[in-house]
């Protein structure tokens, strides 16, 4: 479950990324419409919420989100080499 749960965050933060201009530019080459990154962000905004229970469901109430805050913590420093270093390994699966 808690692979579940950084994969979900992963992707979620992912997908918000991909929501803003600025990082769609790096990720696409170019901004898109704002339809598709409003999408991308209320996508991205779904999983992260998606990772809670599958965080909670593994650990119980407290320590859940406890846990969950942790890999929310983990995917974002992920996420921010994988941008700082090679943005378009994000393409492909963002599509």
């Amino acid at each position: 479950m808690n692979l579940l749960c950084l994969v979900l965050s992963f992707w979620g933060f992912a997908a918000i990324s991909a929501g803003m201009e600025r990082h769609a530019k790096d990720i696409f080459a170019a901004a898109g419409s704002l339809r598709a990154r409003r999408l991308r962000l209320l996508a991205g905004y779904i999983l992260l919420a998606l990772a809670l229970p599958a965080a909670i469901a593994a650990h119980g109430l407290s320590i859940g989100i406890a846990v969950w805050f942790g890999i929310l913590a983990l995917a974002s420093s992920a996420l921010a080499l994988v941008l700082a270093y090679c943005p378009r390994i994000l393409r492909w699966a963002l599509r």
